[in-house]
């Protein structure tokens, strides 16, 4: 960006409307924290801000900024917040650079500063002396310190996470929540108070940023949580599985399920132990008597949420594809979902019975072989917060745990065609869809089956009983896979024909009154 005027350095400060006003907004698509990418940006401006560090070559800021966008099919605009410290200086740098500004006596840049190592040292003498920093519009960052330790240095992590995750030296991670929304994260809530339950599968809470404004609102800025040492996650993991277990029977001239079944042995206990460990989650989740997570009966107003959820998704759905251009095989599938929406709206009002959802509880919300550790020691569950995209107060809401059930099983499904997609090619197509789908459906049935039977022995009213367990399955897979298709057609359209297949397959259930997992990649 280019500013007429002649301005010092350390007269930035004061300029940071203008400046945030005059970034070039398609800059902020490429952070992989920017959720709305598909959207059109319409206007850019500074919500809030509060000045942590000014030296003379580096100025750190921590910036509220404020996003005005319109969805490509809707004309309806809407201001979006997202925490973004900066870190301003007249050195170049490789990564994570936001902007330049130039002036008639000046260059600068501007950069995301998440994994800057004066701003996270900034933020560890914060949290250790407990100072409040207060920010322009009479706001406070608020640290809550739980356990007293010094920053030495800083990398990345991860740049999967829709959030940021920083990796400390002193072995703990920093996750800010970049998409800034009004109230405490569940993230925090849920993490917390599964530790407080004697559920050990989750990381250490150390310490927490809360931003309050003038109304004493409060909104949930970064947690600190121990880093779990581990050996990957399950997704990465699984693939690697996959992968080997295609390469060892491409051997075989014909595929029998008892060849699969062989290589099957070491992953289906892994299965069986994961299971048992959501099991456990729900249940002791289920026994906290807080009144924000205190089990409930279900609502004939709950049912009908999660049928309009599926309607809508549809509907936006059906809206986003015709926007873009696909492939034949893809093109197909669209045009088969759409032959069967009749069927589905038709379909989904036979499902308007409280008995079919058991009791509602508080559950992870977003729950897949990603936010899965393997560990030396077993598995941990990470990222709590739910599904990003979402409203807050929609990720705190009780739901069926049979929600984090599909999701489970929807990863499976995922897995398996991910890797059915990177073989292609490799071997004969159908080879690779009878392992796929072999592993799949065993997979699946041991999932299910083992937490079944703890959760039947423990706490067996949370989930519905008999055909009802898998008509709730069948309908949350499906809300499920619609969600994925949205999320996959305006970021991953390479992987768009995943929850289109998932999408399809549930249909498909439906129409038979069958919900297991059967399954064709072709």
């Amino acid at each position: 960006m280019y500013i007429g005027e002649t301005f010092n350095f350390e007269n930035i400060p004061t300029k940071m409307k203008d400046i945030i006003k005059n970034i070039d907004k398609d800059n902020f698509k490429k952070f992989r924290w920017f959720q709305e990418k598909a959207y059109n940006i319409l206007d850019i401006f500074l919500f809030d801000y509060a000045m942590l560090s000014k030296k003379e070559a580096e100025i750190i800021i921590a910036a509220i900024i404020a996003f005005v966008v319109k969805a490509p099919t809707s004309n309806k605009e809407i201001t979006l917040l997202y925490y973004v410290p900066l870190i301003i200086t007249p050195y170049f740098r490789n990564n994570d650079l936001i902007d330049i500004i130039e002036s008639p006596n000046l260059k600068v840049f501007i950069y995301d500063g998440i994994d800057d190592i004066n701003y996270v040292r900034f933020l560890n003498k914060v949290l250790s002396e407990e100072t409040v920093i207060k920010f322009e519009s009479g706001a406070q960052l608020i640290p809550y310190n739980l356990k007293k330790d010094d920053i030495y240095s800083s990398r990345r992590l991860s740049n999967k996470s829709s959030n940021s995750l920083t990796f400390l030296q002193k072995d703990e991670i920093i996750k800010t929540y970049r998409k800034f929304v009004k109230g405490i994260n569940p993230d925090l809530e849920m993490t917390f108070e599964l530790k407080n339950a004697g559920f050990g599968n989750v990381q250490d809470i150390r310490g927490y940023f809360l931003y309050e404004d003038r109304n004493k609102e409060r909104y949930t800025v970064a947690i600190i949580v121990e880093h779990i040492k581990n050996m990957g996650d399950m997704w990465q993991y699984t693939q690697e599985y996959l992968s080997s277990v295609i390469s060892t029977l491409s051997d075989y001239d014909e595929i029998e399920e008892s060849y699969v079944e062989e290589y099957l042995s070491n992953y289906l206990e892994e299965v069986r132990e994961i299971a048992r460990i959501i099991a456990d989650m729900h249940i002791k989740l289920s026994y906290i008597d807080k009144e924000d997570f205190a089990k409930r009966n279900v609502e004939i107003s709950d049912v009908e949420e999660v049928l309009k959820s599926i309607k809508n998704n549809f509907a936006k759905l059906l809206n986003f594809v015709k926007l873009s251009t696909f492939d034949e095989q893809i093109t197909s599938m669209i045009e088969e979902i759409i032959k069967q929406q009749e069927f589905l709206m038709s379909k989904l009002e036979e499902f308007k019975d409280t008995a079919v959802f058991g009791k509602y509880i508080r559950c992870h919300g977003d729950l897949h072989l990603e936010q899965i550790l393997k560990t030396e020691e077993g598995y941990v569950i990470i990222d709590f917060e739910g599904e990003p995209t979402k409203p807050i107060e929609m990720r705190r809401k009780k739901i069926s745990p049979l929600k984090d059930v599909a999701g489970m099983v929807r990863s499976f499904s995922y897995a398996a065609y991910f890797n059915y997609l990177n073989a292609k090619g490799k071997l004969q197509d159908e080879k690779i869809e009878k392992v796929l789908s072999v592993w799949e459906k065993a997979v699946t049935e041991t999932f299910v089956e083992n937490y079944l039977e703890l959760v039947v022995r423990e706490a067996p009213d949370i989930i519905p009983e008999g055909e009802n367990f898998d008509k709730a399955l069948a309908i949350f897979k499906l809300d499920k896979a619609l969600f994925e298709g949205i999320y996959e057609v305006n970021n991953r359209p390479s992987w768009f024909r995943i929850p289109l297949k998932g999408i399809l397959g549930c249909i498909e259930d439906l129409k038979l009154e069958k919900y297991g997992s059967e399954v064709n990649y072709g």
